[in-house]
This record gives C-alpha cells, sequence and structure tokens, in this order.
C-alpha cells in the first residue's frame, strides 16, 4: 500500500460509520475510533449509563492505543519526504480528529434543538473533511510528512501494563512492530 491508496475522504467516513468493509486495517481502525469516540461523547454526558470500566479515562486510553496503530502502520506505508513540511499531528491523529468530529457532529444533529448548531456542525464536519482531502493530496505529492508520534505523559502506566499492550515504543518495536 502506498499513498494512492490512502482512504478518500468519502472513504473514511464511510468506513468511520461502519458503512466500509475490507480487510484493511485502516478502515477497521477508522470505524473502532469512530466507535470510542461516540462511546466519549455518551459517557461524559451520561455517566451513569455506562458499565463503571466505561470510563472518560480508560476511553482515552483506548483511543490513543488506535492512534498508536494507526501512527505505526503509517510509518511504513504513508510517504515520507525529507523535503516536505511537517504537519503537526501524525496520521493516527488525524484520523481520529476526523473521527471525532463526525461523532460530534452526528450527536449534534440527532440531538439538540437549535438548528444553527447543527448546521453549525454539519458545516465543520465538512470543512474537516475537506481538510482531509487537501492532506492527501498533499501526501500523495509528497508536500507534507508526520512526526511519528508520541503519545505523551499517561495518566496510569499500571492501566497500560494490565492490558498487555505494549507500553512504549521500545516495547512495541521488541514485538517487531516498526
Amino acid at each position: 500500500m502506498d499513498a494512492a491508496s490512502l482512504l478518500s475522504p468519502d472513504q473514511l467516513l464511510a468506513a468511520i460509520a461502519g458503512h466500509l468493509a475490507a480487510p484493511f486495517p485502516l478502515i477497521t481502525w477508522a470505524r473502532e475510533l469512530g466507535d470510542l469516540h461516540a462511546t466519549l461523547i455518551s459517557a461524559v454526558l451520561n455517566p451513569r449509563r455506562h458499565p463503571s470500566d466505561v470510563t472518560e479515562a480508560a476511553l482515552h486510553a483506548d483511543i490513543a492505543k488506535v492512534v498508536d496503530k494507526i501512527n505505526y502502520w503509517a510509518a511504513s506505508y504513508v510517504r515520507h519526504s525529507r523535503c516536505a513540511r511537517r504537519h503537526t499531528h501524525t496520521f493516527g491523529e488525524v484520523i481520529s480528529h476526523v473521527a471525532k468530529t463526525y461523532a460530534e457532529a452526528w450527536w449534534t444533529v440527532l440531538h439538540a434543538d437549535c438548528e444553527e448548531l447543527r448546521h453549525s456542525a454539519w458545516v465543520h464536519l465538512g470543512e474537516v473533511r475537506d481538510g482531509y482531502e487537501h492532506l492527501i493530496d498533499d501526501i500523495r505529492v509528497g508536500r507534507v510528512q508526520f512526526p511519528l508520534g508520541w503519545r505523551g505523559i499517561r495518566h496510569s502506566r499500571q492501566d497500560d501494563s494490565a492490558s498487555g499492550e505494549p507500553e512504549t515504543d521500545a516495547d512495541l518495536a521488541d514485538q517487531g512492530q516498526p
């Protein structure tokens, strides 16, 4: 896979919504991020409706893990050009941002009483979609490169260890991941 076969904006939104199925990890991860961001909205707004293990912190940790998977995938499959400008976010963060915006826009459209707010949410989703489209174009012609990513300071390293998931870039490298 190369940059020419990255998900188009419409494919990405379809993947996030669960309307695109293929044996391609980016589609699976986009859907996971869409589901996690939708669950996060619900957990923040209605914390009593969720099991005790579905917390805001746990959802953020799950989102970070999917973002990490996308970043490691992108390190191998997304074109890198040494002369290109650096993007401020990793590819995983970009996909997560699109998924978050999608979840928030749909939540707003379905639940907000204010027509202007619903319209603003939909317009913002359109802007994010267009921004992703321009970014994909820039990747394809080598005008942008992504940072490899850093998860930052974690809330609880013990939670990461207990899950069996790798904790650091070194752990991932030890497991043979890029």
